[in-house]
């Protein structure tokens, strides 16, 4: 915390001259006044009074001190402290509250010229203090927000009260120079300080006057006594109140943990799920994957000529298959002048007597990608052309 700026020419070195003649002039207050320190305003009324601003409040007190009950023309000058116009009074302060933070807190209403947190004469904070600000404007925002609005300067919860500041002039107090003279006055000090007989007037009357002041500071020490038992209750149940408050917070902190790991634990489950589907399938071939290429050179990815299985077709189609059946059928009830027979070996023919051997499945110009070929289909799914009378061996010659 930073320490509190010594400014010069504040509130507190603002004095008051009274009893002033109308001739005196700025420049003679100026010239009994400048000895004991520097002048920042001088400013007469006319009205006999007059106020001085000097730059610390040491120079101040000792103008005061020297020229209180000089004569000026013939009249003795009497110079006091002048009331603090934005000065506030501040209540229920926390202990731990200083000066510094005091001062630091109220700053933002205005500028500060000084603030105190008032201690016994054993040094304990009051909880009371005074605020003195350097405009009086700023002195009554702070005066209507804090009246309106809960301010707080720590942890605890116990808000600030502030009322403007009833000056009182402890130092000085009453001079017998300051009474005015007047006819009651005389009277009234007519008789002097005594204690009255036992059973006079003014002593049964004393008497009752006792009994009310005594009632009076009962009552205001049972008031006292409530008023502290109700500042204790309520601090016990805001201490409940608050617990209560941060178990609540714990627990929408908890909820809105696990609704954030159930979000992640989802979305590390779909990307899972998404990863256990295998590699993207491609549109256009049946839904399926087709792997990667196949090796050349006959390796271990290399795939046997034709449509993928699964795929129209493949040599799972049915309609191949039924139409291998009926070919072969059409092979064994054939003429007996054929020279060859055809062996139920699927994807193997083997070779007449007059053939060549073949070799592989098929040969390539009769076997395609997607299954025999369209010169396949022309000589053994559909028979012989009609028309063609020529023997089997012939036609196979072709």
């Amino acid at each position: 915390m930073q320490e509190l700026p010594k400014k010069k020419f504040t509130g507190r070195c603002r004095l008051f001259v009274g009893n002033l003649t109308n001739d005196t002039t700025e420049t003679e207050l100026k010239e009994m006044f400048a000895p004991h320190g520097d002048i920042s305003e001088c400013y007469i009324s006319g009205k006999g009074f007059a106020f001085l601003r000097m730059d610390t409040r040491a120079h101040a007190e000792s103008a005061k001190e020297a020229i209180d009950g000089k004569l000026l023309h013939g009249r003795p000058v009497r110079v006091r402290f002048a009331v603090h116009g934005a000065a506030l009074k501040v209540k229920e302060l926390p202990t731990s509250v200083s000066n510094e933070m005091l001062y630091h807190a109220f700053s933002a209403f205005g500028e500060v010229e000084r603030a105190v947190h008032i201690v016994d004469e054993k040094g304990k904070p009051t909880g009371e203090g005074i605020v003195e600000f350097e405009r009086k404007p700023s002195a009554q925002e702070a005066l209507n927000q804090i009246r309106e609005r809960v301010f707080l300067m720590t942890a605890n919860s116990r808000p600030l009260t502030v009322e403007p500041l009833e000056p009182r002039d402890e130092d000085d107090g009453l001079a017998e120079r300051m009474i005015p003279r007047s006819p009651a006055l005389m009277k009234e000090r007519e008789v002097g300080p005594r204690f009255p007989p036992s059973n006079s007037f003014e002593y049964v009357y004393g008497k009752k006057w006792k009994e009310l002041f005594e009632m009076e500071r009962k009552k205001r020490e049972e008031l006292e006594a409530e008023m502290s038992e109700a500042r204790r209750r309520l601090e016990l149940d805001m201490e409940v109140a608050y617990q209560d408050y941060q178990a609540q917070m714990l627990r929408e902190d908890l909820q809105r943990r696990q609704q954030e790991l159930e979000r992640l634990e989802e979305q590390r489950r779909m990307r899972a799920q998404n990863g256990a589907r295998g590699p993207t399938s491609f549109p256009g071939f049946g839904g399926m994957d087709r792997g990667g290429p196949p090796m050349q050179g006959g390796g271990p990815g290399m795939q046997p000529p034709g449509n993928p299985q699964g795929m129209p077709g493949g040599p799972n189609d049915p309609n191949i298959v039924q139409g291998v059946h009926k070919l072969l059928q059409m092979f064994k009830n054939d003429s007996p002048n054929r020279q060859f027979q055809q062996q139920p070996n699927p994807g193997f023919f083997q070779p007449g007597p007059q053939m060549p051997p073949i070799r592989g499945s098929m040969p390539p110009p009769l076997m395609g990608h997607g299954g025999p070929g369209p010169a396949f289909q022309m000589q053994f799914q559909g028979g012989p052309p009609q028309g063609d009378f020529r023997p089997p061996e012939k036609r196979m010659r072709r």
